[in-house]
This record gives C-alpha cells, structure tokens and sequence, in this order.
C-alpha cells in the first residue's frame, strides 16, 4: 500500500490529553471512549505508518501507558524509546510492561492495532471526506487494549504474573507488527502464558445483532482458556466462542498461533462501515464497548493469576458448537432480512437453512462433510454483512 503523507499538522498530544481529561471529568465518559475519539479524530489523518498521524499516536499511547506506570519494554533503551520497536517499512510497536510480582518472566500479552488506511478506504457517500479515522477498526480495539492493561496494573502489590500492553503497527498491511515482535520478541516467546487479541471493537453488525459478539480461538489453549472465556463473558454481552478458522486469519492472532502462544481474539466481525471513512467516532456502541473492555479484564486477571494454559496446536477446523453458535446469530439477525438485496437475501437464508438442518441434525451426526458447507457460509454471510449504508445501528 502506498504510504499518505498527510500535509495537515496534527495537534499536540499533549492538548489531547488534557481534552481526554476535561471530557472524562465534565461528562463522565469511559476513558475507552476518550481513548477511541481521540486516536480516530481527523487530527490523527488514519493513522497510516510513517505518517505524523502514527507519530501522534505513538506520543498519545506511551503517555497513557506511562500514566499507569508501564514501563518500555526494551530494557536496551531509555525514555519514550523504550516503548518502542521499530521495524522495517517503516513500522513502529508499542510496548508497555508492568512487572509481575510473584512470576515476573511469565507473561501475558493483550495487544491490538493501532494503525489504519490513512486515505486508502471507501468513501461510500462520495462528500468529499478522504480521512480512514479507522474508530472502530481499530482505534476501540486499542483502547480496550490500553484500560486492560490499566485494570491490571491497578491491582493491589502488582499481578501475579507481568502483563505486557501491545499496540501493533502495520496491521492493515498484512499483520506485519505483531510478525515482527513474534519474530523479534523481547522476552522470549516460550514465557508467554497467554495473548489477548482486540480487533473490531464497539461495533454493530446489524440492528438485531447490537448484544452480539464473537471470541475467537480459545481453543489454542485448551479447555483452560475455553472455560476461562466462557466464565469472563458470563451474561455480560452475547459473545459467541467459534473456532480460529472463522476469524480467517485476519488479525493479528495468527501470529501467536504461529509460534504456540495460546491466544482468543475478540471482535464484532466487519459491518458495512469497515474500511470506509464513515468508520467514525459517531458508529461507536460506547455501552458495548465499556462490555468488551469488562469481559477481557475478567479473562486476563484469570490468565494473570491462575494456570497457564498449555497450548494446542492441532484442532478441528469447525466444530458442532461453531455450527450452534452461528445458527444462533444467523437466526437472531433475521428480522433485519429486508436490509439487504434480493439476492442477498436468499443467499443468508440458505445459509440459515443449512445451519438449522446441522443443529437439528446433532452433534453426535456432525462430521467433516459438514465442515466446508459450514466456512463457506461463513466466509459468504460476513462479506454480505459489509454491504450497504455504513450505520452503527445505535439502539435509540
């Protein structure tokens, strides 16, 4: 992708911050939601690596880890460039560490992107606005990043474990950051208990889908991260667990599957504002996102202080409760039918008509057969869900 250099002129990160601030006090806001608004407003031009709207970013996220006391994680450097590791491309992590008290080389990783498109998306309505602000693609996903990682560094003598807070560079160019630290780690991958991936973050697919969610992958870890994500999602938000394969290997989850780091993706799948810049502050599900934030914290104090996962690396690609899940959601979005074209319309019901038959058929009847039909669907219906009017389908 060709890099923007933005000729706008970014305001200083730290006016930001205090405008963070004034918003929290004045108006009672989560600080995701400032987090969000600020790294997807125009100031921050898409955020696009190697532009001035990536350095603003960078300079807003390492006062906001230095503000709960992460440290760089580069322990060969010092200042603000021990935050930092950069790659060629050129491309630039994010890294913050806050020790462990008890198990200080073993670590958790919760991490997200922080880049986007710069000028590189859909203008759907043609006004004129050229601006990827990326807001929920990923600007939320970096925010629940930054509080999880402020949850665990509040907790009482330090966490049990050492918790590693990852903003990733060069996502949207093909998962390069978080492939690069996984390549070039710096502390060394077989320590690492355990990786929480943000990507998509606040947003709706559909008015019906607005308490819909989706973790992806817990199966890399066992029944222990399985149960563990079941446990923090509760009856906090409907968040469905499907197998890594339904992610379609398009965050940065996949890389820690690569080097057998056990990991679960949280996302809210791509609606029709992805990759458009509609993809503003203003389609942000402020009461979802603040959910997300709840969930994964509950998931990481587990992973921080109890048994590490043991990673496992040969699953089946779908599973019989992949097919309940998704005739769960499949059949819940039905009423918004009349969203779509023709077309559309009797492709999602074949759809919804193969997932009832799977159900209605068993589990003790599912069987590899029964696999392809069901991620071809998949693939089918989540490109539907990209078409039409960019719409946060914000409950009224």
């Amino acid at each position: 992708m060709t890099t923007q250099t933005s000729t706008r002129r970014p305001r200083t990160v730290r006016v930001l911050a205090l405008l963070a601030l004034v918003v929290i006090v004045a108006a009672g806001c989560s600080r995701a939601r400032v987090h969000t608004t600020v790294l997807a407003s125009d100031d921050y031009d898409g955020r696009d690596n190697g532009t001035a709207g990536s350095l603003a970013s960078q300079h807003y996220i390492v006062t906001v880890l230095k503000s709960y006391g992460a440290v760089g994680l580069d322990t060969t450097k010092t200042g603000d460039d021990a935050y930092r590791q950069t790659f060629p491309g050129p491309g630039t992590n994010i890294l913050g560490l806050i020790r462990g008290k008890d198990l200080p080389n073993e670590y958790v990783i919760v991490g997200g992107h922080y880049d986007h498109l710069g000028h590189s998306c859909t203008d759907k309505v043609h006004d004129g606005d050229t601006v990827c602000n990326g807001a929920t693609d990923n600007a939320a996903g970096a925010a629940a990043t930054l509080e999880v990682g402020r949850a665990l560094a509040s907790i009482p003598g330090g966490p049990h474990r050492s918790v590693i807070v990852a903003l990733w560079d060069r996502e949207e160019d093909g998962l390069l950051g978080s492939q690069y630290y996984t390549q070039h780690p710096l502390v060394p991958n077989a320590n690492v208990v355990a990786y929480v991936n943000f990507d998509i973050q606040g947003a709706n697919l559909l008015p019906s889908l607005r308490s819909t969610s989706f973790a992806v992958g817990a199966e890399t870890g066992g029944t222990r991260l399985t149960a563990a994500v079941q446990t923090a999602v509760g009856s906090t938000l409907d968040t469905h667990l499907v197998s890594s394969i339904f992610g379609q290997g398009r965050s940065d989850y996949v890389n820690f599957t690569g080097v057998g780091i056990p990991n679960v993706f949280f996302s809210d799948s791509t609606g029709p504002c992805y990759h458009t810049t509609k993809d503003d502050a203003t389609v942000v599900d402020w009461g979802k996102l603040d959910k997300q934030v709840a969930i994964a914290t509950a998931l990481t104090k587990d992973l921080v202080a109890g048994a590490r996962p043991t990673f496992v690396g040969t699953t089946p690609l779908a599973t019989f409760a992949d097919a309940v899940a998704l005739n769960d959601v499949v059949n819940t979005s039905v009423v918004d039918i009349g969203r779509f074209t023709a077309s559309q319309q009797s492709q999602l019901m074949a759809f919804k008509n193969l997932l009832n038959q799977t159900v209605a058929d068993g589990a003790a009847n599912f069987d590899t057969n029964d696999i392809p039909p069901l991620l071809n669907g998949a693939v089918n219906a989540v490109n539907l869900l990209t078409s039409g009017t960019c719409d946060g389908f914000l409950a009224p």
